[in-house]
């Protein structure tokens, strides 16, 4: 499970004014260890908090891949979910809301020397203000053969088999935040 909270400037507000909540996205992954099959479905959780629905515009919830490193960054969406202000005024924010998709067979997460490719489930929230806080939860797509379930006498075979693919790292989300330009 992933709560990502914003990163906010240090500055200290005015004396008089009352210190306001800033908003918090929560995601998180059906699977503790991240893990999804070529094929199989993925769902996810996610969350919005300590903000008032009138100041929310938008929800934006996508699962895609990228590649960093050596060379051009590509990005793609797999799927794609937009939440306009009158669809979260009829859901609301207090619940927790789902998400379903099936991943294709196609790239795997890889990582490497020169290149890395990486799934992640995308939250972005866009704020009447003009904010924008995006907030990533990664996980990794593999071959069904590396999937198994989990066991005491797989684990180490498991885990060496997912370091040899090029898997691994941390499974911390990232949250990146947008101001409107002045």
């Amino acid at each position: 499970m992933a709560i990502v909270l914003p990163k906010f400037s240090r500055r200290r507000s005015s004396p008089g004014l009352v210190a306001e909540a800033q908003p918090a996205v929560n995601v998180t992954l059906c699977n503790d260890d991240g893990l999804y099959r070529a094929g199989g479905e993925l769902s996810a959780k996610w969350r919005i908090s300590r903000v008032p629905l009138d100041e929310v515009q938008g929800v934006e919830v996508s699962v895609l891949w990228h590649t960093e490193g050596k060379g051009d960054e590509d990005l793609h969406v797999h799927h794609f979910q937009r939440l306009a202000e009158h669809q979260l005024r009829r859901t609301g924010l207090a619940d927790e809301q789902v998400l379903h998709c099936v991943l294709p067979a196609t790239p795997l997460s890889y990582h490497g020397r020169l290149i890395s490719l990486q799934w992640c489930v995308r939250l972005r929230l866009f704020l009447a203000n003009g904010r924008e806080i995006v907030a990533e939860q990664p996980f990794h797509l593999v071959s069904a053969e590396m999937v198994r379930p989990h066991s005491v006498s797989t684990d180490r075979v498991h885990t060496a088999a997912l370091t040899k693919a090029g898997v691994g790292g941390s499974g911390r989300g990232k949250v990146l935040e947008h101001a409107p330009a002045s």
